[in-house]
């Protein structure tokens, strides 16, 4: 949800007969969907088995915690994600794979979650966070655009897991339509650019 929508409408423009259908899912949900054909091209972050797709490496984004400066974290530059859990949250929709993921691991850690607030968008999570209702996880290319047209500070999370390595995944390429082969075309050229900026 934070890289694709910038493609499509380019996508969309040079196939007007494509229509998109874009969900946000579990990694493993993903995997599913695409082994049963119920997608095309999926994306997924983190270590997840893929045997019987193709994998293609994307990007990395890391999750980084994000607080207004007023909160007594502003400027921890470092902190690991069991910490943050002392604090009120935003957090995405109920359902959302990042909310889901980071309720899992507050409950391996047999602590939880204290949202305070859920909300539809990164955008929107921001907003709460500049107003010190909360503080947020958020991926760090969200974070780093939002900063530069609102109050926040942003933390690394030193936790492995916050390093993500994103995948395409497909059931082969060879057999993929054209069209979502040029998705998947454009999508690498949007990394090369952003790599070359």
């Amino acid at each position: 949800t934070d890289f694709i929508p910038a493609i499509l409408p380019a996508f969309l423009a040079t196939h007007p007969d494509v229509d998109v259908d874009l969900r946000e899912r579990l990694s493993p949900d993903i995997v599913r969907a695409v082994c049963d054909g119920a997608a095309d091209i999926g994306i997924v972050a983190g270590e997840v088995r893929a045997e019987e797709l193709e994998v293609i490496p994307y990007r990395d984004d890391r999750l980084v915690v994000v607080t207004s400066p007023d909160h007594e974290l502003n400027d921890a530059g470092e902190i690991d994600y069991v910490r943050t859990l002392k604090y009120d949250q935003v957090c995405l929709h109920e359902g959302s794979a990042i909310s889901t993921f980071l309720a899992q691991v507050a409950n391996e850690s047999h602590r939880t979650l204290r949202t305070r607030i859920r909300v539809g968008n990164f955008e929107a999570a921001c907003r709460i966070i500049e107003a010190n209702v909360a503080i947020g996880i958020v991926p760090e290319s969200s974070a780093r655009r939002y900063e530069k047209s609102m109050r926040i500070r942003i933390s690394r999370l030193t936790d492995p897991w916050s390093l993500r390595k994103m995948s395409i995944c497909v059931k082969s390429l060879e057999q993929l339509p054209s069209f979502a082969r040029d998705l998947i075309d454009m999508m690498l050229d949007d990394l090369a650019m952003a790599a070359d900026a």
